[in-house]
């Protein structure tokens, strides 16, 4: 083989190996660059999705520290209102009974909104709260929970808070269950935390391709916890949750 064809071989190779370097090169910038843009687009929906839920705490603030006692002290008035007649007497019984129902009304809605006792006491309370809240509902409630105590970040709590309420407004809204059973338990040797939701409905809550914007937010906040999240609808509807925790 001539020297000129060594040289051509030579070239060739370096060449190829050249190409081959720009390639692996270019993969991986292009992989660091997607990583990047989904760590950022991570970072902005989180933001949103806690904007959200900051929003939701003041205006539950609102409702409970400023209209609450606004509407207490209006029917303080009408307990001051004296008449003879009756027709006087029966409409300031009627309005005060419609005020109490109103503020009622309202301390749920900032319920909803808002959970003092996920503030105060953790997940496994706020939980709790939620559930004795619906116990005059057609549908028994079962909770049971093992977390009691462990520290988790705030950004958790709150996302399976939320879910839990979403699942369950979607069990009473369209399921037509009778039975809810949910779990909140700790794997401490793996340092997971483990929530069940189960119900005995008709298992329509909808599937990732056809939910509504409320389950959709769902797994939104599982990918934000960079946890997992499996859905069964075999029978009635069970949703898993596994999220790890730091130690």
């Amino acid at each position: 083989m001539s020297q000129k064809e060594n040289l051509i071989i030579i070239l060739v190779v370096l060449f190829t190996t050249c190409l081959f370097l720009l390639g692996v090169f270019f993969f991986i910038l292009v992989n660091k660059y997607r990583k990047n843009l989904e760590r950022r687009q991570r970072e902005a929906l989180s933001n949103l999705i806690i904007g959200q839920d900051n929003e939701r705490q003041r205006i539950a603030r609102d409702l409970h520290d400023e209209m609450g006692p606004e509407l207490s002290n209006v029917i303080f008035s009408l307990d001051g209102i004296k008449s003879s007649h009756p027709e006087v007497l029966e409409t300031v019984e009627k309005s005060k009974n419609e005020l109490k129902a109103a503020i009622k009304r309202l301390r749920n809605i900032s319920h909803d909104l808002m959970s003092l006792s996920l503030i105060r006491y953790g997940l496994t309370d706020a939980i709790r709260e939620m559930v004795d809240r619906q116990s005059q509902s057609e549908i028994r409630i079962h909770y049971d929970s093992d977390a009691t105590g462990k520290e988790m970040n705030d950004a958790v709590k709150s996302h399976l808070f939320r879910i839990a309420q979403e699942l369950l407004y979607n069990t009473q809204k369209h399921s037509q269950a009778t039975e809810v059973q949910i779990g909140l338990h700790l794997d401490k040797v793996k340092n997971q935390l483990l929530f069940t939701y189960s119900d005995n409905g008709i298992g329509n809550q909808g599937n990732k391709e056809t939910m509504g914007i409320g389950l959709k937010n769902i797994h939104t906040r599982v990918d934000l916890m960079q946890g997992t999240i499996e859905i069964s609808m075999d029978k009635g509807y069970q949703c898993t949750i596994m999220v790890g925790l730091n130690a």
